[in-house]
């Protein structure tokens, strides 16, 4: 065989095995990603409407709880904030912050505050919704199976700017922005010693699931990151709630 045909079918195979790799790295990534089922949730002890959207067998609402009940306690005073078991508060005690951040929550409050037919979302519940988007490709970059999910669960507005590639706060994959609907905003949150902290940088959720008597899970994203996070703290910090359907 001249030095000629080698050459032409040396070329072949690199040209076939490039176009197989190709091939190999497009199986990987998700289908088009659609939108689950939407609706709104009336809650009855106050007619507030609540959003909600479907993702895998989940039904989750797409917007953070704003009970104010009498069963729960308004704190605002810094130094009175960490004496409560279940208080809540706006951001910076400010009323106008409930429409789109809805209210903080410790813990004990979080638990009780969600609607009948919702409930406080467990470690597990939490985990099933980080799994199916991942596993559907929901990652900025649309690899199943990365946990870079954070920028298809948060809003497009009100976060901070961030250059960090696929981070919350950057503007980079915009196709993937919120494409879950679950709508995330950066709410912030209130610590033990009761000051507010980190509007437009950080949102966090309480789990349902404690470690110990007065240490339970929440989740978090940031403005400068591209994952979801979670952490342990004790129940007096103020946190959003999510509420998943029973």
């Amino acid at each position: 065989m001249n030095k000629k045909i080698i050459n032409l079918l040396l070329i072949g195979f690199l040209v076939s095995l490039i176009l197989s790799s190709g091939c190999k790295k497009d199986e990987e990534k998700s289908d088009p990603l659609t939108k689950g089922n939407t609706g709104v949730y009336t809650d009855s002890r106050d007619n507030k409407e609540y959003k909600w959207i479907e993702i895998g067998s989940q039904v989750w609402m797409s917007e953070n709880l704003a009970y104010t009940g009498s069963d729960i306690i308004k704190v605002t005073d810094d130094n009175d904030w960490y004496e409560h078991a279940v208080a809540w508060c706006y951001y910076d005690n400010n009323e106008s912050n409930k429409e789109l951040y809805g209210v903080l929550y410790q813990w004990n409050a979080a638990e009780i505050a969600c609607p009948d037919g919702w409930h406080l979302p467990s470690d597990t519940e939490w985990m099933e919704l980080g799994n199916y988007l991942k596993e559907k490709g929901y990652s900025y970059d649309g690899i199943i199976g990365n946990d870079k999910i954070a920028k298809s669960m948060s809003l497009d507005s009100g976060w901070s700017s961030s250059s960090n590639l696929g981070a919350v706060g950057n503007s980079d994959f915009s196709e993937y922005r919120n494409i879950s609907g679950f709508s995330a905003s950066a709410s912030g949150f209130r610590n033990p010693e009761g000051e507010f902290v980190n509007k437009s940088k950080e949102c966090y959720w309480w789990s349902s699931t404690g470690i110990s008597r007065e240490v339970f899970g929440n989740y978090n994203l940031k403005f400068n990151s591209s994952k979801i996070y979670k952490n342990h703290n004790i129940q007096v910090c103020g946190y959003s709630v999510r509420c998943i359907k029973d």
